[in-house]
């Protein structure tokens, strides 16, 4: 009897439960979220997509030690620059990386083909049509970076399950800018012209009709263009994968003016400070856009700030003599491309020029280099009786001792003999000032910084360049002078072949550091002129007969690091282990 109450009371418990709460065994983890949660919320769904724009390569002056505009304090990049380039060395291209993004943009499309969210528009579009807009910019621009290191590669727009066949042949050049196109197009259909709010910094309709001129203006160029990219394609039996192979050279170049001109046409950007009073001014303005956390140049960036835990962090590219890590020379070939303030060339046979090479330059070279005798900011405490002011000082002084009867030598405070983080020096005799806030003391905290992927300067560039290649040289020099103004710097005004060449050297300063010098070497297909032995200079405050100090130094290039180019490197190896789990992959040339 005592065993059938308790049965009797274990039932009636169940009972009460039950009614209590009907759905008591089916309540949801608070702490896991399934594909239904996260694709019905739009904060997860939100939060999913930010990840894929934190898989986006973004940093400053990328690439730029793999070009002719930096070399690291240390043998960083003395291997890629020689051509010691295989397909056992890691990914030149990240190839891994962006498939694992890519596969992250498929399954955020998929999934919000079938999302229903509130349609109140936010800044004109719906929510759930800017989230599609944003994964479609985001797989375009991946794709974009993958065909720039590696030609045609796989398009892959499905989710592989576990039992998916993986192998899957690369497609031609001209159908990865197709596809491409066709994703920056629906992203610009679908997305707003502003982001407004917490939404400021994603993608926007502005964000993909410029990447889309940046894609066309590429794709036009010379290593795509089969009347001009014989050396590299000769003897590779899929040239299709490195460029086209038919169509109108004049028609893409067309296409890419008009991508440009969308831009433009828009109305709703504009350089930062276009017209400057002074060249000072203009050195100024230009530092002021790449520490400034937004300006009216802005299309595509990434914000970073320091006081919400972000930010970053100054001590990897400011000098030694600041207690700094020097990690981006500023090697003598890019100083020397910047004019003097007239426009002429700078030019080392000149000995006027040569005497004193920092003198009467481009204005921008102030802003972006740090030079022997620029300034930065003040010193750290215990080296300012070196430095009051906060100079560059990559030099070195000869002295006079009266007792001992001898020259010494004084040390810069930025050399690799320095008191100061001597192991830190680095050898160029000059490092990047860009993107350095002079307010922040590295020593004490990180700086906020705003990576600009894609700004208005760009995109008037592109436009220029697509003029001079369908011949229309008076249209070219109307915006390639809007940037020359802006730099207050004389107005171009050749035509022709001397057009071309000056306009592609406006380019390099005016992008310097922002990782386009490496695409743009490859698409010009000048490889020869931009890798090959580079030059620091040495900077000595000689002794004068009368056992004073010079108060001007002399400065010498001088070689510091070998270099070679090799035509396989217009491309980049697909790694030994991917071509070993995919045997439909065919090696790029040269490797």
């Amino acid at each position: 009897m005592k065993n059938l109450v308790s049965v009797y009371t274990i039932l009636l418990l169940v009972l009460l439960l039950s009614a209590c709460s009907k759905d008591f065994l089916n309540k949801k983890s608070l702490t896991e979220f399934s594909s239904e949660d996260e694709w019905g919320d739009p904060a997860l769904t939100a939060t999913y997509i930010n990840g894929i724009y934190n898989e986006l390569p973004a940093g400053p002056a990328m690439n730029a030690g793999n070009v002719d505009e930096s070399r690291s304090r240390d043998a960083d990049g003395l291997n890629f620059n020689n051509m010691v380039i295989t397909q056992d060395d890691g990914e030149y291209g990240g190839w891994s990386g962006a498939y694992s993004a890519i596969r992250h943009c498929n399954v955020a499309l998929e999934n919000l083909s079938k999302a229903s969210f509130d349609p109140t528009p936010v800044d004109g579009v719906s929510l759930k049509d800017r989230m599609l807009g944003e994964v479609h910019f985001l797989r375009a621009y991946l794709y974009f970076r993958l065909t720039n290191y590696y030609g045609g590669v796989p398009i892959i727009t499905n989710v592989y399950g576990l039992d998916d066949d993986f192998k899957i042949e690369q497609s031609t050049y001209a159908d990865c800018i197709n596809f491409i196109v066709s994703d920056l197009d629906s992203a610009a259909n679908l997305l707003p012209l502003i982001q407004s709010g917490d939404n400021d910094g994603r993608a926007t309709k502005g964000a993909a009709l410029a990447l889309k001129s940046r894609v066309l203006l590429y794709a036009a160029s010379d290593l795509h263009n089969p009347e001009k990219n014989g050396s590299v394609i000769n003897g590779f039996s899929r040239p299709e994968l490195l460029g086209y192979t038919e169509g109108d050279a004049r028609a893409r170049w067309q296409a890419a003016k008009d991508a440009a001109k969308a831009v433009i046409d828009l109305g709703i950007y504009e350089l930062y400070k276009p017209s400057p009073a002074s060249a000072e001014e203009a050195t100024q303005n230009y530092s002021d856009l790449f520490t400034s956390t937004k300006s009216v140049e802005d299309i595509f960036v990434k914000y970073s700030s320091a006081s919400t835990g972000g930010g970053y962090n100054g001590w990897n590219i400011a000098p030694n003599g600041w207690y700094g890590n020097g990690g981006v020379g500023a090697i003598n070939e890019l100083v020397d491309a910047y004019e003097m303030a007239d426009g002429s060339k700078f030019s080392r046979s000149n000995p006027a020029q040569a005497a004193q090479p920092y003198s009467n330059r481009d204005p921008r070279l102030a802003a972006t280099v740090l030079f022997e005798g620029n300034k930065y900011r003040q010193r750290p405490a215990d080296l300012t009786i070196y430095d009051p002011v906060g100079v560059g000082q990559f030099g070195s002084w000869e002295k006079w001792d009266n007792s001992a009867n001898e020259k010494y030598v004084v040390y810069g405070l930025d050399t690799r003999n320095s008191i100061a983080n001597s192991w830190n020096g680095n050898e160029c005799g000059a490092t990047m000032l860009k993107f350095l806030n002079k307010s922040v003391d590295i020593q004490k905290s990180f700086q906020d910084l705003t990576i600009r992927w894609i700004r208005y300067g760009e995109v008037l560039l592109n436009y220029a360049e697509a003029c001079i290649e369908l011949g229309e040289d008076a249209e070219a020099r109307t915006y390639i002078n809007m940037i020359r103004k802006r730099s207050f710097m004389p107005d171009v005004t050749e035509s022709g072949t001397a057009l071309m060449e000056h306009y592609r050297n406006e380019r390099r300063i005016e992008m310097a550091y922002e990782d386009q010098r490496f695409f743009d070497v490859r698409r010009w297909m000048i490889g020869p002129e931009a890798y090959h032995d580079v030059h620091g200079v040495q900077i000595v405050y000689a002794l004068n007969p009368d056992h004073t100090t010079a108060t001007v130094p002399t400065v010498t290039p001088i070689v510091i690091r070998p270099g070679k180019w090799d035509n396989k490197a217009y491309f980049f190896p697909i790694t030994r282990s991917e071509m070993n789990k995919n045997d439909k992959l065919v090696q790029l040339p040269g490797y």
